[in-house]
């Protein structure tokens, strides 16, 4: 059972992943469709059905906008990052308006599953359980887990970075570069596919991507015992 209490202005760290471990992203089109629902769902207006028509979202609205609010007026809650895995996710949120990580977090589950079971012809739990939470309390894990986010791609490779032996950083943000699923790029200023990060507090975290290249790369030197 969660016991974390959702408060505005509080930063959390929320995670799930498939039940037994099982694939939660087979393909391409499973990540737009939960990337897609990031944007679609956290709107208090939102009106529609769980059922996504993403070519058609992303042909409306993809490429159109700079910022979130241009389109969203009532957000449910603030994505700060994301990473998707393939058989669990991670997120930073904001809390905004009151139930709002809970409200926003059930319409992802509810619409994923949906879509995943009517897609793969199966039926029953895909995550394992209720989502996860952790509330962000100190200023030092509000700047670290963005980066320990982002970072979380990087388990698709052989490389060591959960050790800290990443000897060769060049490869490590090659691939992070590359990966489509997080929020890394947002964090470098390079255009979002559609507005899922709210951009404005990333500047509270490291004002230019320089800094947040240089964070990166100080992993290695992190306080082991701290607490995600």
């Amino acid at each position: 059972m969660r016991r974390v209490e959702f408060v505005p202005q509080n930063f959390y760290h929320v995670y799930n992943r498939g039940v037994d471990k099982r694939t939660i992203f087979q393909n391409h089109n499973d990540y737009l469709r939960f990337y897609t629902s990031l944007f679609v769902f956290n709107d208090e207006n939102y009106k529609g059905l769980f059922g996504l028509d993403v070519p058609a979202i992303l042909r409306e609205f993809g490429d159109q906008v700079t910022k979130r609010s241009d389109l969203v007026t009532n957000p449910l809650v603030n994505v700060v990052s994301f990473c998707l895995m393939t058989n669990h996710f991670h997120l930073m949120l904001e809390e905004v308006s009151s139930g709002g990580i809970t409200r926003f977090m059930h319409r992802l589950a509810t619409g994923y599953v949906e879509y995943f079971n009517k897609k793969y012809d199966r039926t029953g739990r895909l995550f394992e359980g209720s989502f996860k939470a952790v509330l962000v309390k100190r200023d030092a894990q509000f700047e670290h887990l963005p980066r320990y986010i982002h970072l979380n791609a990087l388990d698709l490779t052989d490389l060591k970075w959960r050790e800290g032996k990443i000897e060769d950083w060049s490869v490590a943000e090659k691939f992070l570069d590359e990966y489509p699923w997080s929020s890394h790029n947002a964090y470098l200023n390079k255009p979002q596919i559609l507005p899922v990060v709210e951009k404005s507090l990333i500047g509270k975290i490291l004002d230019t991507p320089e800094k947040y290249r240089v964070f990166l790369n100080q992993w290695s030197s992190r306080d082991l015992n701290f607490v995600i």
